[in-house]
C-alpha cells in the first residue's frame, strides 16, 4: 500500500443519502468494500459533530467537502468550525458559479480573488480551499486557458481538486496538470473515460486512463488522498465497489 489514502466521493451515493439515518449505512458499505477515506459531497444536511461520530465509528476520516458557495461567501467562519467538528481542514467548491465563467477575463479574476480572500480567512483555522475542475476550464478567455489562469493567479495556500476524467475531456492528460499542481492538492478525483460519440463516465478499470501512472505521479506531488466519483452510474453501488477493488490491485 502506497502513501495515498484510496477512498469514496459520496457524491457517486447521493441517492442512497438522502436522510440522516442513511448516513451510517453507506458509511458501512464503503468500508467494507475497502475506503479508506470519504469526501462529503451532495448529501443531506446533518449535524457536524453526529457525522463526526459516524466518521469515527467506521474509521472513515473526511478528507474534503463540497461545499455550498454561498456559505463561502457569507457564513464562513460557521462552516469552517463545522469542518473541523468532523475533523476535516479542506473545503471544496465543487463547480465554478456561472457568473464567473462568462467569457469575460474581469470575471474570472473576481473568482481568483474570492478564492485567494477565502484562503486567508481560513489561515486562522489551519484550514484549506480547493477548487474541483469540469470540463470548461480548458477553454480560453483572454488567451489563456482558465485552469492555468487560476492555478498562477492564486495564492499557493490556495488548492485543487483535479478531475482525472475532465481533464481528459480537456484535451490534456491526468498526469500533466498533476505534476503542475504538485503540493497544492490534498485531495484526487479518481474517475474512468472512454470515448464513443461522447465522453462517458466508466469505473475505474473500464475505461483508457492509466491509473497506476497517475497514482505514482500524485505520490510525487505529494497527494495525500484519491477518491472514486461517479458522476453518472446506473449501479452506484457495485460500480463504486468494482473501482475500488480494481485500485487495490494496482496500488
Amino acid at each position: 500500500m502506497g502513501q495515498i489514502k484510496i477512498g469514496a466521493q459520496l457524491y457517486s451515493l447521493r441517492k442512497y443519502l438522502k436522510k440522516p439515518e442513511d448516513v451510517p449505512y453507506v458509511f458501512d458499505k464503503v468500508q467494507k468494500m475497502g475506503a479508506e477515506v470519504v469526501q462529503v459531497s451532495g448529501m443531506c444536511k446533518m449535524d457536524s459533530k453526529k457525522l463526526n461520530e459516524i466518521s469515527k465509528e467506521y474509521n472513515l476520516p473526511i478528507c474534503i467537502t463540497h461545499s455550498p458557495i454561498e456559505r463561502i461567501k457569507n457564513d464562513l467562519d460557521n462552516l469552517a468550525n463545522e469542518h473541523l467538528d468532523f475533523g476535516c481542514k479542506n473545503i471544496g467548491i465543487g463547480m465554478m458559479p456561472k457568473c464567473y465563467r462568462t467569457g469575460k477575463l474581469d470575471d474570472l479574476k473576481k473568482f481568483v480573488e474570492l478564492l485567494n480572500a477565502t484562503a486567508e480567512k481560513l489561515s486562522k483555522y489551519d484550514m484549506t480551499i480547493a477548487y474541483h475542475n469540469h470540463w470548461f476550464e480548458f477553454k480560453e478567455v483572454g488567451g489563456e486557458l482558465m485552469y492555468d489562469y487560476l492555478i498562477d493567479n492564486t495564492e499557493t495556500k490556495v488548492q485543487f481538486i483535479p478531475d482525472t476524467f475532465w481533464i481528459k475531456v480537456g484535451g490534456f492528460e491526468p498526469n500533466f496538470y498533476i505534476e503542475k499542481l504538485a503540493n497544492r492538492v490534498n485531495t484526487l478525483h479518481l474517475k474512468d473515460y472512454k470515448k464513443t460519440i461522447i465522453p462517458i463516465f466508466k469505473p475505474i478499470g473500464d475505461g483508457i486512463l492509466d491509473f497506476k501512472s497517475i497514482l505514482a505521479c500524485a505520490e510525487k506531488a505529494n497527494i495525500k488522498n484519491a477518491v472514486v466519483e461517479l458522476d453518472i452510474s446506473l449501479k452506484p453501488f457495485s460500480n463504486m465497489e468494482k473501482s475500488l477493488k480494481y485500485l487495490k490491485t494496482i496500488y
